[in-house]
């Protein structure tokens, strides 16, 4: 059984209709991490997946929470902030996401974050970009000499950051996605983020697999 006690690390996986890839996943986390792990669903319609892992693990190591969530990764990542909001760091990711190898999450502080490097801005997907700053019109941030470059993603909405990012994040990005447009927008907003905000990043995806074929 793991220890909380100390609350060093939350994992997030926000999943929709999981596979086995989702039980592949934990397993491998749990070689690698003392940690909680905190399933958000994001309004599946097949369970079977979460059966086998309530049948594996215990609610100590492994909650899930079937709370119909429609705001895609941000949705996810909030809702299990606020519901573990003591933790030291806080690891968001997709249930198409597998961690194959420990990333070093020492490193990650007030200043230093891990996320899933693409250094393509929005130029891979300009028609959200007037979604975006929209999403980004009360936050403060101050994008607008960023926004035309080749910046950095934090793509599918994963990182792994400290305890007061994460609260600052939602008290600055106030706004969710509803669709999966919407998702796509917060990759590159995300990444704003921790540009703007001065958080030095690393890059996580030599360590992870990502399960393709729209997931």
């Amino acid at each position: 059984m793991v220890d909380n006690s100390e609350k060093e690390l939350l994992i997030i996986i926000s999943s929709k209709s999981p596979n086995h890839f989702l039980i592949d996943n934990i397993k491998q986390l749990y070689k690698l991490y003392d940690a909680k792990i905190c399933i958000i669903d994001s309004d599946s319609s097949i369970f079977e997946t979460y059966d086998i892992i309530r049948n594996t693990y215990t609610s100590n190591q492994v909650d899930i929470h079937l709370i119909q969530n429609k705001n895609y990764e941000y949705g996810a990542w909030k809702y299990g902030y606020e519901l573990y909001p003591d933790y030291k760091k806080y690891m968001c990711i997709q249930d198409s996401i597998c961690i194959h190898k420990e990333i070093d999450i020492d490193i990650v502080d007030d200043n230093n974050a891990i996320t899933f490097f693409n250094p393509s801005g929005f130029t891979s997907h300009p028609p959200i970009m007037q979604m975006s700053t929209e999403f980004m019109k009360d936050s403060g941030l101050d994008y607008l000499n960023i926004i035309n470059q080749h910046f950095n993603l934090a793509t599918h909405c994963t990182f792994i950051v400290s305890n007061n990012v994460i609260k600052n994040i939602f008290d600055t990005l106030k706004v969710p996605p509803t669709n999966k447009d919407g998702s796509c927008a917060f990759e590159r907003i995300f990444g704003l983020y921790f540009i703007l905000k001065n958080i030095t990043t690393h890059d996580l995806q030599h360590y992870v697999s990502k399960l393709h074929g729209g997931r």
